[in-house]
């Protein structure tokens, strides 16, 4: 795993997202964030993808609620969606 700090992150952020290897992120000395490219999810660990899953899906359904979007609606959609593909 690298380690990179705030900084150098920053200035860095392309090249460690293009990277097959996960950045320990640094503020002050002390770990901050761990960034795991994407381009293998297999390589993050279950649990942290479960996590991030259920993360990704409340926060979803989050705001949907705000925009007063139902389920039927998100059905809908996919329907629609669906049909204009197989065309």
């Amino acid at each position: 795993m690298k380690t990179a700090s705030i900084r150098d992150f920053r200035t860095r952020i392309a090249e460690l997202i293009d990277s097959d290897e996960p950045v320990l992120v640094t503020r002050h000395g002390k770990n901050a964030a761990v960034l795991y490219p994407l381009n293998d999810p297999k390589k993050i660990p279950l649990d942290l993808r479960r996590k991030l899953f259920r993360e990704l899906t409340n926060d979803i359904a989050r705001q949907l609620d705000a925009k007063g979007v139902t389920d039927e609606d998100v059905e809908r959609a996919f329907t629609a969606s669906k049909k204009r593909r197989r065309r």
